[in-house]
């Protein structure tokens, strides 16, 4: 299976997120090809009414939301559920683990988020209000989101926790990314092209130059430049404290 990767150079610093130097954004997919996660029924241990699929499907819509992750409605769990390399062969990248327990009327979510691309899986403990359950479980999916943004679309790893998070910033590079997947057609080109762009305040390209590694295979050249020709005005508005002027693209595709 081909899968369209598109690395985003970005950059800011972890103390005041302003551009500064090395922060990677990784595309994974095509304009219709999200990364696609697989999130197991949550098991409940406790004596009263089960919030699992409530908190199971706040997750799964959260993930969801912007197109950049996806759950198959269709899938085949491998025999052994823990092989991440049976998950990785059919597509799969995230498999979500949920353990919920409840005692004295208190509710522990523990997540086990694992990388089938070999990363130690990630492992969160997060308490839910039973009293105001639909809230709260929405609250941990969207940062479960922004978390695996961070760990899927950035090399910056530090940033999954969100400890430090600029929420402007976050909402920035994410429309950044899928700005440029939705303007890639993949059309079977294969290879990797790096691509510098500068772009006015206001998200407007005035410059963009393919590097030499783009004319390897012209026919990704092609694809690159028709790519950027159809993305017109990149995001701005709200964003102009993030904003940042140079950019380098680097598109990848693999197999």
């Amino acid at each position: 299976m081909k899968r369209w990767l598109l690395i985003i150079f970005y950059s800011f610093t972890a103390q005041s997120f302003t551009a500064k130097a090395d922060v990677e954004l990784l595309i994974v997919g095509g304009n219709n090809q999200p990364v696609q996660f697989v999130a197991l029924p949550f098991e409940y241990f406790g004596s009263g009414y089960s919030p699992a699929v409530t908190v199971e499907n706040h997750i799964i819509q959260a993930l969801s939301s912007t197109g950049l992750f996806s759950m198959p409605f269709r899938y085949q769990q491998p025999h052994d559920a823990g092989n991440m390399l049976a998950w990785q062969l059919a597509g799969i990248r995230y498999v979500l683990k949920g353990e919920i327990h409840e005692v004295k009327q208190t509710l522990t979510l523990k997540l086990t988020i694992n990388d089938t691309l070999g990363l130690q899986p990630t492992l969160s403990a997060v308490i839910l209000n039973p009293k105001q359950l639909e809230l709260s479980s929405q609250m941990f999916a969207d940062q479960l989101y922004r978390s695996l943004f961070y760990a899927t679309f950035t090399n910056y790893n530090d940033m999954q926790y969100l400890d430090q998070e600029n929420p402007t910033l976050t909402r920035y590079l994410n429309q950044l990314v899928m700005h440029f997947k939705m303007a890639w057609q993949a059309k079977g080109a294969t290879g990797s092209c790096t691509v510098d762009v500068q772009q006015m305040p206001g998200g407007v390209p005035f410059k963009t130059e393919l590097q030499k590694n783009c004319f390897i295979q012209p026919n990704l050249a092609a694809e690159i430049q028709q790519t950027l020709d159809e993305v017109g005005n990149l995001p701005y508005e709200k964003y102009q404290s993030v904003f940042e002027k140079n950019l380098q693209l680097q598109f990848i595709t693999a197999d």
